[in-house]
């Protein structure tokens, strides 16, 4: 009985062969320059890169042209690229990709969430407005010159609205002398804990050269808090709404990182700052911590948060980022005089990037970094 027979009364067809197999012999000689591009950018899963190896070690002609690609893709990333002149940093790279996980994790949100907020509600419509704005800029232009000329007059004509009486500060505390005035926090644990959403706004009024913060609790019991960014009460629901992340839209984190980074130098906020680029859920939220703890990175918890950062972030645009706040402490210690030797941890961390990370440019980062250490 032949073999075709014997398959037929098996019940099996003749080319019921392993997938494996039928990938190998998928590889066709005039596929290999698409290949070859692939293989050397890494971008081959396991089972194309099983087939391909098979395929080069029958074919010489094929695997001279991998190797050919493979040495033409290290010669063309040794260069310095012409990007890298325009955005040396990496910056705008980052902060593209942080935008795009932030739009995707905003997205998921939205979808995930069981009730809308009110049609109504201030975070609404604030949210709206806000990517409205993002992704419209002649309008954004329109809009801020008319909101701008608009809040111009009702900063001269409203005052302020009082404070509730559960959060009351002293009757005779305005809008205009609320900066100048240090009171102590009246903010309660409740009042934190009943408050589902926030706004954080920046209302310094006419007249005045200090900033003023505005943070209103939207809860049962609305609440405003007005007062200077170190404002004990200020600080107090800033530092809340990045501890509690699961409950609070990332436009309050980042809100609230504009507000608390203006108070770095405060081994508190730092602490804080050092949390949210830990553990933030949202990406674009742990890029902006890393960014506002800038000029800190002599601080042994600054270090290791940024360390921590390069070594286990899943966004590639945050590990590029630490490496750049990496970088920025090197050049300062170098203008400092400083000759102290790398640290060793540092170093074994960008190794391991250079090595292991999936990212090309979290790799190339590393590979900058240490070149700047003096170790090729």
């Amino acid at each position: 009985m032949t073999d075709r027979q014997q398959d037929l009364q098996n019940g099996a067809p003749r080319d019921s062969q392993p997938l494996a197999s039928q990938d190998v012999l998928r590889i066709r000689c005039e596929d290999i320059e698409t290949l070859a591009v692939l293989h050397a950018c890494d971008e081959l899963d396991a089972g194309q890169r099983v087939s391909l190896e098979a395929h080069l070690s029958q074919c010489p002609a094929c695997a001279a042209v991998v190797s050919r690609e493979g040495r033409l893709h290290q010669a063309i990333a040794s260069l310095d690229q012409p990007a890298d002149s325009l955005d040396r940093s990496g910056l705008l790279l980052a902060q593209c990709r942080s935008e795009l996980a932030e739009s995707m994790d905003d997205r998921e949100a939205r979808a995930n969430r069981s009730e809308r907020p009110p049609i109504f509600s201030p975070s609404a419509w604030w949210g709206a407005l806000r990517h409205t704005l993002i992704y419209h800029p002649a309008m954004s232009m329109t809009v801020l010159v008319v909101a701008g000329f608009l809040a111009g007059v009702a900063g001269q004509r409203l005052p302020v609205a009082p404070v509730p009486a559960a959060a009351t500060r002293p009757a005779a505390v305005t809008a205009s002398s609320a900066p100048n005035i240090s009171s102590p926090a009246k903010l309660t644990d409740e009042q934190l804990r009943s408050a589902d959403n926030a706004h954080i706004a920046w209302v310094t009024p006419t007249d005045s050269r200090t900033p003023t913060v505005q943070v209103e609790l939207m809860s049962p019991t609305p609440m405003n808090i007005v007062g200077a960014p170190g404002d004990a009460d200020v600080q107090r629901a800033l530092t809340f709404f990045l501890e509690n992340s699961q409950r609070f839209d990332p436009d309050v984190r980042l809100d609230s990182l504009d507000v608390l980074r203006r108070n770095a130098d405060d081994p508190g906020v730092r602490r804080t700052l050092c949390a949210a680029a830990r553990l933030d859920r949202n990406p674009g939220v742990r890029m902006k911590a890393l960014e506002a703890l800038r000029g800190y990175e002599q601080d042994p918890a600054v270090r290791d948060a940024l360390l921590d950062a390069l070594e286990s972030d899943a966004n590639s645009g945050v590990r590029v980022e630490a490496i750049h706040l990496l970088l920025t402490s090197l050049q300062s210690e170098g203008a400092s005089g400083a000759s102290a030797a790398p640290d060793p941890q540092m170093l074994d961390v960008l190794r391991d990037r250079l090595s292991n990370d999936p990212n090309p440019s979290v790799r190339q980062q590393s590979a900058a970094a240490l070149r700047a250490f003096g170790i090729q």
